[in-house]
């Protein structure tokens, strides 16, 4: 990874390494990617030793978003069968959207566990995020792709539009 990268940290989302600096951390010279995130107004700090470790990776390409929207949409339905919330790969695109997918397709519990919901609304948010920089979607049209409300080809074409 470079500088100007657009890259995806599972935990903060969407950002573009700004710089690569040098720190010098107990004692040890460490070299971080460092993420501007204006939107949370902080600056994210990755040491590149770690940033596979810790899964911060490039943004995923558009044919492979734009399998995982066959996944969120049901036209595929090999990889939401076997993704679930609690063994979820969290730098996978395809396993975001077919934990997501999973969830929306299955009876709703009355009782629903805090954790689930808040790991689904992370997962949502992260595979919206991507979506909307690789493929120019927003977060509202994800939505309405997951409920089913639009068809993907519906989207492509406003998106184009």
């Amino acid at each position: 990874m470079d500088i100007g990268d657009k890259v995806i940290h599972p935990r903060y989302g969407v950002g573009t390494i700004g710089a690569i600096e040098e720190r010098i951390q107990d004692g040890e010279c460490r070299y971080y990617y460092v993420i501007p995130k204006p939107s949370i107004c902080s600056t994210i700090f990755v040491p590149v030793d770690a940033a596979d470790e810790l899964g911060l990776r490039l943004l995923s390409s558009p044919d492979l978003l734009r399998e995982a929207l066959r996944i969120l949409t049901g036209e595929d339905e090999s990889i939401a069968e076997a993704c679930g919330l609690r063994n979820l790969v969290w730098s996978d695109p395809l396993a975001l959207a077919g934990a997501i997918r999973r969830v929306a397709m299955e009876p709703k519990s009355r009782y629903p566990k805090v954790s689930e919901q808040h790991q689904l609304k992370r997962a949502k948010k992260l595979l919206a995020e991507e979506l909307a920089v690789v493929l120019g979607l927003t977060e509202e049209n994800v939505t309405s792709l997951i409920d089913g409300s639009i068809s993907i080809e519906k989207q492509m074409a406003a998106q184009s539009a």
